[in-house]
Parts: structure tokens; sequence; C-alpha cells
């Protein structure tokens, strides 16, 4: 069961998550805009790949 939560999209999306909340609270504005926009892009992406049968 953990196996299969471990992937690595899994991974990248918890490591944004993590970086964007440690951002909002040190980081520029600019950076924590820049992150967010960067995981709705992958996450995104992801589920493009995922309901247009490229993706498994």
């Amino acid at each position: 069961m953990l196996h299969d939560f471990i992937k690595t999209e899994n991974l990248v999306a918890i490591g944004l998550v993590v970086a964007l909340i440690i951002s909002l609270f040190t980081g520029p504005y600019e950076l924590s805009m820049s992150i967010a926009s960067g995981l709705i892009g992958y996450i995104g992406r992801g589920e493009i790949k995922k309901f247009s049968g490229d993706g498994k």
C-alpha cells in the first residue's frame, strides 16, 4: 500500500507543497507565487496525462 503511494509524481508534489509552505513564512512574495504556479502546472499536467491515456 505504501509502495503504491511512493512514486516520483507524489514525491515531487509533496516537495513542492513543503517548499511553498516554507516560502510563505520565510521567502519573498515572488518566490511563493513561482512555487505555487509550478505546483499547479505540475499537478495539472499529471491529471491531463491521466485522462488522455498517456499516463498510467
